[in-house]
């Protein structure tokens, strides 16, 4: 910048007052290198420095007001057309990156309220089934109300799921409160209850109750806890609630666990926090919230992702606000005023009458209507109206003043560019430069030398306008979008979570709703048959309980290595034998993910089939694709497989499914990349 401003201010060593033409370069490097609001405070000083040092060659107070003016306008264009470049770059790219991160952000958010929401629920229910299957055939009655409990219990995980995917989902403390006695006691964990917090404001209410479900849900699996204390109530003007019981033997900082860090980042939200700690063999789990210290807000895409959008949004692009685009056009617009008034009363102090002042309202109120207000828009008769005004007023003041008008006649220029539609365009901004030579001859006075200066200033201010109104239109457009285009992504990846929701309700709840509605008319009559029922729906809860976790925690972060653990999981959960294997390098993040999601589908058809009881998986690479075979001992049903196919042709590759002999094999094909830095392949 030093080197920058010496090779700005050296020239006018010889070649004087003209130099000034090169500072304006200087006040829009400085604006957009500097950091705000550094940037303008040099600027400021740039625009006072230059007529300072034009003041040594005698210039009058007049005509430093015109360099200082001249500098200050020039350097205000030269920045915005400079960051006009990047507004358009940054348009097209943040259109993607926009829709990834409020897609990143709602999945992040799907997994907190499947974990939560839901995860307490099904635990609920499968414990609720394990007591009741116990109870029998000693104690039917006693069973058949556990299995009404059940039911309920399962309805109430049906309804939270169908909601999951539009984020309508809301809790109550008090409810919460009222099912956890129950809930444990199922668990028969001896249970104290005191919690006295009324009148909460929705948010707070909604975000205890989440942590007195997540911590209720830590207690029932821990097998040894014996013991639970439920303890709330408002102090000052905190409301607090304590959960503690006796079945942790080691401390659990909040930062240990995806549902303590859940549940920080709620309380935080609504300006809570979260402490853990250990007292005489005791874990105590407590929450603290001022419900008036901090509004409640839902974490934003932001947020959620972390860098990504904040980064996003720290760029030029996000920087600009529609009010400060449009700031800085208004400023170059009225800007042309004074410095056409200066030259005037520099020149010809005699010159500015009161038809020039007339012509520059005109023109000032026709530019600012053509600038801001979408004129290719208007009806084709205003549109000529404003631009014949317009055209009058500027060549009137070019016969009147001359070379003197400088580049007022650039308002007609810029005017035609933001009017007329198509290429024509060009050809009458040509025009307008040429009519302005053609007047400036007609009136063929001393300033005759300056007519070459007159057209092309007219030529460059048009330019100029026209390119800062385009930054206001880009700046604005992005704007708008910005909101439509998160708006889209996450309602495209609610719809992706509502078909995943639909297919464990369809299936998996279906069925252990089926069963438990059986098994609750059979408990007096047919307590065997019972007992019969009540397993099957043990065996679909369990498997219903490692999808929903494998769908939660495939949410917030997929990756292959991950996926493949929650296979073995996901298959020994639902009793099938299962051998996998991984025979290629590590791959790109892509391809990584993509095969990730595509094993996922697999296996989440395997494991809904019934009769399986044997599976392999393989992962191999060759000749520039990644193959993934998955083989089961059950029926190959095409149907049960089509989502998978689905995916795979999604991502530009093959699947097929393919019987033989007791086997089922199911193929992917899908193009990869590897690492730059392959590592050897895992076992």
């Amino acid at each position: 910048m030093t080197a920058l401003a010496a090779s700005v201010f050296a020239p006018a060593l010889w070649i004087g007052p003209q130099s000034s033409a090169f500072v304006p370069l200087l006040a829009a490097s400085v604006l957009l290198v500097a950091p705000a609001p550094v940037n303008w405070l040099l600027c400021a000083l740039v625009c006072v420095a230059n007529p300072l040092l034009f003041h040594m060659y005698g210039l009058g107070p007049v005509s430093l007001v015109f360099v200082s003016a001249f500098t200050l306008v020039n350097g205000l264009v030269f920045y915005g057309l400079s960051s006009l470049a990047t507004l358009a770059e940054e348009l097209e790219s943040g259109r993607s990156s926009l829709g990834r991160i409020a897609a990143a952000g709602e999945r992040v958010r799907i997994a907190r309220d499947l974990h939560d929401v839901v995860g307490h629920d099904l635990l609920a229910f499968t414990l609720k089934n394990e007591l009741a299957h116990r109870l029998l055939p000693g104690a039917p009655e006693r069973a058949r109300e556990v299995m009404w409990e059940a039911l309920w219990i399962a309805r109430r995980a049906t309804a939270a799921l169908r909601m999951i995917p539009t984020g309508d989902q809301k809790l109550s403390l008090d409810s919460q409160v009222k099912s956890i006695e129950s809930t444990l006691s199922a668990a028969q964990i001896e249970t104290r209850v005191a919690v006295d917090c009324r009148d909460l404001p929705e948010e707070v209410d909604s975000v205890l109750a989440i942590v007195l479900r997540e911590a209720v849900t830590n207690v029932l699996r821990h097998s040894k806890a014996r013991q639970c204390d439920v303890e709330g109530g408002v102090r000052g003007d905190f409301v607090w609630l304590s959960v503690a019981n006796d079945g942790i033997t080691s401390e659990m900082p909040p930062s240990s666990g995806s549902g303590l860090d859940n549940l920080a980042s709620r309380l935080a939200a609504v300006g809570g926090r979260i402490t853990v700690r250990r007292e005489d063999g005791w874990f105590r789990l407590v929450a603290e919230v001022r419900p008036s210290g901090h509004p409640a807000r839902q974490p934003s895409p932001e947020r959620e992702v972390g860098t990504g959008l904040g980064d996003l949004t720290r760029r030029s692009a996000l920087r600009w606000a529609p009010g400060g685009a449009n700031l800085l056009t208004l400023a170059v617009l009225l800007g042309y005023i004074p410095i056409l008034i200066t030259n005037i009363l520099w020149r010809n102090p005699a010159g500015f009458t009161l038809g020039v002042g007339a012509c520059l309202a005109v023109l000032f109120v026709t530019q600012f209507a053509h600038t801001f207000f979408g004129p290719r828009a208007w009806p084709r008769t205003v549109r000529v109206a404003t631009l014949t005004t317009q055209a009058v007023a500027s060549f009137l003041g070019v016969l009147w003043v001359g070379a003197l008008w400088g580049a007022m006649a650039g308002f007609l220029a810029g005017s035609v560019l933001l009017v007329i539609r198509g290429r024509r365009k060009w050809a009458l901004y040509a025009g307008v430069g040429a009519l302005v030579l053609a007047a400036a001859h007609v009136i063929g006075d001393e300033q005759s030398a300056l007519h070459g200066y007159l057209v092309t200033s007219t030529l460059q201010a048009g330019l100029a306008i026209y390119g800062l109104a385009s930054l206001t239109a880009v700046v604005a457009e992005l704007r708008e979008t910005r909101d439509e285009i998160v708006r889209l992504a996450v309602t495209q990846e609610r719809l992706g979570v509502a078909r995943k929701v639909n297919d464990l309700l369809d299936r998996d709840l279906f069925t252990i709703m089926w069963n438990c509605g059986v098994a609750h008319s059979l408990t007096l009559t047919e307590p065997g048959r019972a007992q019969e029922h009540i397993m099957e729906v043990l065996t679909a809860s369990r498997r219903l309980v490692t999808e929903v976790r494998s769908t939660a925690s495939g949410y917030r972060h997929v990756s292959l290595a991950t996926e493949v653990d929650s296979t073995r999981a996901a298959l020994a959960a639902a009793g099938i034998d299962a051998r996998v294997g991984i025979g290629c390098d590590r791959l790109a993040q892509a391809s990584d993910m993509a095969l990730a999601l595509v094993l996922r589908d697999a296996i989440t058809s395997v494991v809904r089939l019934s009769g399986v009881r044997r599976c392999t998986v393989e992962i191999t690479a060759r000749d520039g694709a990644v193959a993934l075979r998955v083989s089961h001992d059950g029926t190959c049903d095409e149907d049960s497989v089509e989502h998978v196919r689905a995916r795979v042709e999604a991502l530009n590759g093959s699947f097929r499914a393919e019987p033989e002999g007791e086997w089922c094999h199911l193929t992917a094909e899908l193009p990869f990349a590897a690492r730059r830095d392959p590592q050897p392949a895992r076992p």
